[in-house]
């Protein structure tokens, strides 16, 4: 649960209005009811109702307030005292990324990020702890990294995404009969069998892959698996066939990775974050790693 849903819960409830709540906050009338919406389909439950032109709790609203103002007032005092102890402002960053693959500055980012930041709590989630539009507008996640096809995630309600092309690259077995290749075309792996993503709350990875391999025209077989993400990456050495990603994914031990050379075959890596979001951290966090990645390229 966000502590941030939970404080504007408290500040619509004692106000009695979402346009009062909202200029309290700073923010629009319209942000705040979308968020709200979005906290109680979290919840799976209705939490404020009208009664003539004041908003109230509802009476699972009711069990929550009985909650809300201990769970805020506990969180505000382990930060005061982890500021005290650190002297340094502590701040939380929720990053939810796919499992199976990330930029690959990102990991030495992050690094030297915390390490300039001791105060920050840095939150890693997979892709399967909640869906991606449903984590952005809730607050439960501030940053999304994602690979897609062109055009994806544009529909995420006025959130902002940053993406970057990346070249497709095939991993190979290391024995297998392509793996010295520096480079290699998709009719040369017409027959193979690739490997598909494991299901998940969201299919864009399958659907990446999917589309690619239509695209290419050659004849394939699949190998579909319900394995976690962690597993996955042992498919390919164990022989089980062949995947594709980006080319700045970091290859699998005993893997080998093959550059495709078609022209018009690559991925889109998006980060996904919404410019509303309070937390004074995440803008700066983008703009940062942006940079660094620039300077690498």
């Amino acid at each position: 649960m966000d502590i941030e849903r939970l404080k504007e819960f408290l500040i619509i409830v004692e106000t009695g209005s979402f346009k009062e709540a909202s200029a309290i906050l700073g923010i629009a009338p319209s942000v705040l009811s979308t968020r709200f919406s979005a906290f109680e389909e979290s919840l799976r439950t209705k939490l404020l109702e009208r009664n003539n032109r004041l908003v109230v709790p509802t009476e699972s609203g009711k069990i929550l307030l009985g909650n809300a103002h201990e769970i805020v007032s506990s969180w505000e005092t382990i930060k005061t005292s982890l500021k005290a102890s650190r002297g340094t402002i502590v701040n939380t960053l929720t990053i939810q990324l796919c499992a199976r693959t990330m930029p690959s500055e990102l990991g030495p980012f992050m690094d030297k990020y915390c390490r300039s930041h001791p105060g920050l709590f840095l939150d890693l989630y997979d892709e399967n702890s909640c869906r991606i539009k449903e984590g952005l507008m809730t607050g439960q996640t501030d940053i999304v990294f994602v690979p897609g096809l062109e055009n994806d995630f544009m529909d995420i309600n006025g959130r902002v995404v940053v993406s970057y092309y990346d070249r497709l690259s095939v991993h190979l077995p290391i024995d297998h009969r392509f793996s010295s290749r520096s480079s290699i075309r998709f009719e040369e792996l017409s027959g193979e069998t690739f490997i598909l993503y494991p299901n998940m709350l969201e299919d864009h990875i399958r659907k990446l892959q999917t589309t690619l391999l239509d695209k290419s025209g050659i004849h394939y077989r699949i190998y579909d698996n319900s394995c976690s993400p962690l597993y996955y990456d042992l498919l390919v050495p164990i022989g089980m066939g062949v995947e594709f990603w980006n080319w700045s994914d970091i290859a699998t031990p005993n893997t080998s990775k093959v550059a495709i050379r078609d022209e018009g075959y690559g991925t889109f890596y998006y980060m996904l974050y919404d410019p509303d979001n309070p937390n004074p951290i995440v803008n700066e966090f983008i703009q940062l790693f942006l940079a660094y990645r620039k300077d690498r390229l």
